[in-house]
């Protein structure tokens, strides 16, 4: 396997229990992370890897994960990246893996099937030996594919991936004496034995999954019984501090949508405030609560369909991606459209078009999917929606005193009615337009003692996370008496980014310590104490 250090690439299979020790593992997709402890790391998600029986738990594991140098030397190709990507799985994407994790046994035996044997309708190969020369008899068809590319390399992966093959065969034909085989139309049509042909019927059906009979089912049977409305709310007031009565309304909406059946209303939501408050981290919380596939995207970039750029096509198909090419999970995934205030800048002549195609999106519309890769119909009415957006002419000012005195100034929103009417006011949309949207919650700017708040105690603040790992890697305790945490946020109380200028700045200030205890790691360190001079210089702190 790769060095972990390394961006890696493998195949994703979902997990079909067969029987309590016989899995079947069909691939999916190809993904791009890195190894860890945990398992594969790609974006926000854990994928388990596909070694031990517990993993197959999942609904989805990972193998056959290698480095881009690993796949060039096994291709010998050092051509386009994405060029090779995409060819590694499509020389996996047609095997299906067999596995029996018989416990008894004390080991797991692993067989892979060739779906392209068994489902497709246009094989053209005929597997011979020749004068003890393994050799592949290709079709017109199969010329075609060669003479049409305009791209030599291309031209030699191809010729590559037959090499493989009648390496394969050859080792076929030394253990079994099989000296001919000829595949047409998925079936085995006539297999040579020792230079006697033999007519071989369809051999004994191979167990067959019919992946058609296997059940939909809603996200919430997907998540089982751990997930609830107070679970959800919980889960992101862990993260995101400062706005309870939003996300426990946030919260609630967003379970509402996620239990609702076919037909069953599933409501949009606003939510508006400054940047850094913490909206789109409500967001990213929820998604992986609820394990829901889900995109995002800058509403002002959106254009129609015809015209180049990011169309909401093309943000149906990243979400259809997501929920790895399944298309009514999709449907019941999670479209964030953020800086949705800034369409109100767009091209005039391109502003209304786009504004028309979002509002029949958050109705629920019906929109064709046809392009070089996939032909669908993906169904908004059960997609959740959820919008953001600062929305800067609608807030006001006002002069907080948090802890110990210090004065700030923060900006609020008023009630939801109240921001209806100023956004209206304001001319970001009509009443009509914003009709469309249900639900209209503020973010309010963050007061300095919600931000001390953040520092010591979110799940996301920076400083808990190097605190924690700290203890748990180097055991060492790292102490900030309240002259630091009260100089961190001196050094960022008018900033315009909220809690993100808090987390860079930690980071920033305690890089210098952090790598002096990687440089005496063997010393056997206890404390790391940190102080406002620490702020000023962060190389004045005291390791022991």
């Amino acid at each position: 396997m790769a060095k972990n250090d390394n961006i890696q690439y493998g195949i994703k299979y979902r997990v079909i229990k067969l029987e309590d020790d016989k899995y079947i593992l069909f691939p999916v997709s190809l993904e791009k992370g890195i190894e860890t402890e945990d398992g594969f790391r790609t974006g926000k998600r854990i994928i388990p890897y596909a070694y031990d029986t517990e993993d197959l738990d999942n609904n989805y594991v990972i193998d056959m994960i290698f480095t881009k140098d690993e796949l060039q030397y096994v291709y010998e190709y050092d051509g386009e990246e994405e060029f090779l990507m995409n060819y590694f799985f499509d020389d996996f994407k047609d095997t299906m893996v067999y596995l029996d994790t018989n416990k008894d046994r004390g080991y797991m035996t692993r067989n892979e099937i060739n779906l392209d044997m068994i489902n497709s309708d246009d094989s053209y190969l005929s597997y011979v030996m020749d004068k003890s020369l393994p050799s592949i008899v290709l079709n017109e068809k199969a010329l075609n594919e060669i003479l049409e590319s305009d791209n030599i390399e291309e031209i030699k992966l191809i010729i590559a991936k037959y090499k493989r093959l009648i390496q394969s065969f050859k080792e076929f034909n030394k253990a079994k004496g099989i000296t001919k085989i000829n595949v047409s139309n998925g079936q085995i049509e006539s297999v040579e034995l020792n230079k006697k042909v033999e007519q071989v019927q369809q051999q004994e059906p191979k167990p067959e999954v019919d992946y058609s009979s296997i059940p939909v089912v809603s996200t919430k049977d997907l998540m089982g019984g751990d997930v609830s409305y107070q679970g959800l709310r919980d889960y992101i007031k862990e993260r995101v501090f400062g706005h309870d009565e939003a996300i426990s309304t946030f919260a609630q909406k967003l379970y509402m949508n996620y239990t609702a059946e076919e037909g069953e209303t599933v409501e949009s939501i606003l939510l508006v405030g400054p940047t850094g408050t913490g909206k789109t981290e409500t967001v990213k919380a929820a998604c992986d609560y609820l394990d829901i596939p889900s995109f995002s995207v800058n509403a002002s970039n959106i254009i129609p369909q015809g015209i180049k750029g990011m169309s909401i096509e093309d943000v149906i198909v990243g979400l259809y991606e997501d929920a790895d090419y399944d298309e009514l999970k999709a449907q019941r995934g999670l479209v964030f459209l953020d800086e949705f205030d800034k369409l109100n800048e767009t091209d005039l002549d391109l502003k209304s078009a786009v504004k028309n195609i979002l509002l029949t999106f958050t109705a629920g519309g019906s929109f064709p999917i046809d392009n070089d890769r996939y032909t669908f119909t993906f169904d908004s009415s059960m997609t959740n929606k959820v919008y953001a957006g600062v929305f800067d002419r609608i807030t006001q000012t006002k002069r907080d005193i948090g802890f110990g005195g210090n004065i700030d100034e923060v900006k609020t929103l008023g009630t939801e009615e109240e921001m209806r009417q100023k956004i209206i006011e304001k001319g970001y949309f009509s009443l009509e337009e914003l009709s469309r949207i249900s639900t209209l919650l503020g973010f309010e700017d963050l007061t300095r003692d919600t931000k001390k708040r953040i520092l010591l105690s979110s799940k996301l603040s920076e400083f808990a996370k190097k605190r924690e790992r700290y203890q748990r890697q180097f055991g060492i305790d790292m102490i900030a008496d309240d002259s630091f945490i009260e100089a961190i946020l001196d050094n960022i109380s008018n900033s315009a980014t909220g809690m993100r200028s808090v987390n860079n700045l930690v980071k920033r200030t305690i890089n210098p310590a952090e790598r002096a205890i990687l440089e005496a790691e063997d010393k056997g360190y206890k404390k790391l104490i940190l102080t406002n001079k620490t702020v000023e210089n962060p190389y004045n702190f005291d390791l022991s």
